[in-house]
């Protein structure tokens, strides 16, 4: 029984902890020395599928407002200007009363009290899907650009330890050419550093390609040169 009343306790509290969806990006205002935050905000503010998920917020806002005035639909308003009512004067024989120079009506479609009510409804639910998906793409968007800026990072740091692999290698090659010179290596010595060079060679090019791409990911999520960021 101790159990149950642990496992409901816990379910509550996990619902009780609902994500704050405005903390998951940064606000402008806010001022972090963490190079990550930077980019998840950056990346929110400037890539284009953010700005579509923001804007269908704004239309399902202006359709509910478009909704609730559907009763101004039944208000009629017209106006009947002639030359009696511009010239009272000229009307003798008092025929401005049949052409009055302002109408007002009201019209009632019975169908009105249940469609306009049905539809802001309607609407409000359409709005609250376009938050929600404003939610997601906040999550999406922080989770993206967190995963490619780890990758950016160990991209970066293969790519320093194959430079330095490289730099090994190749003064390596250059102590065994120049003992083959003298007579001091053999042949198999020379021929092995000269192929462990060029498989080194080709690990710090494809490191330095991987390095760039990622980097390319990165900027492409952001918006803008990684070392314009600051």
């Amino acid at each position: 029984m101790k159990n149950v009343l642990f496992l409901i306790f816990l379910g509550t509290q996990v619902c009780a902890q609902g994500i704050d969806y405005n903390k998951i990006i940064l606000p402008e205002h806010v001022q972090t020395s963490d190079f990550a935050e930077k980019l998840v905000r950056l990346a929110w503010k400037n890539h284009p599928n953010n700005d579509a998920v923001r804007r269908r917020v704004e239309i399902a806002e202006r359709e509910i407002s478009k909704s609730s005035a559907a009763w101004l639909d039944m208000v009629l308003i017209q106006g009947n200007l002639n030359e009696f009512n511009l010239n009272p004067t000229a009307d003798i024989q008092n025929r401005s009363d049949f052409f009055p120079r302002y109408n007002f009506g009201l019209r009632v479609p019975l169908g009105l009290f249940m469609y306009t009510p049905a539809l802001v409804k309607q609407n409000r639910q359409q709005l609250l899907i376009s938050q929600d998906e404003v939610s997601a793409q906040k999550l999406e968007v922080r989770r993206q650009v967190l995963q490619t800026y780890n990758d950016y990072v160990l991209a970066e740091n293969i790519y320093r330890l194959q430079s330095q692999q490289f730099t090994d290698a190749e003064s390596a090659m250059k102590l065994i050419e120049q003992r083959f010179k003298n007579g001091e290596a053999t042949f198999d010595n020379y021929t092995a550093s000269q192929a462990n060079f060029n498989r080194v060679s080709i690990q710090l090019l494809q490191a330095e390609r991987d390095f760039k791409n990622v980097k390319l990911d990165l900027e492409q999520l952001i918006g803008v040169r990684l070392e314009d960021v600051k």
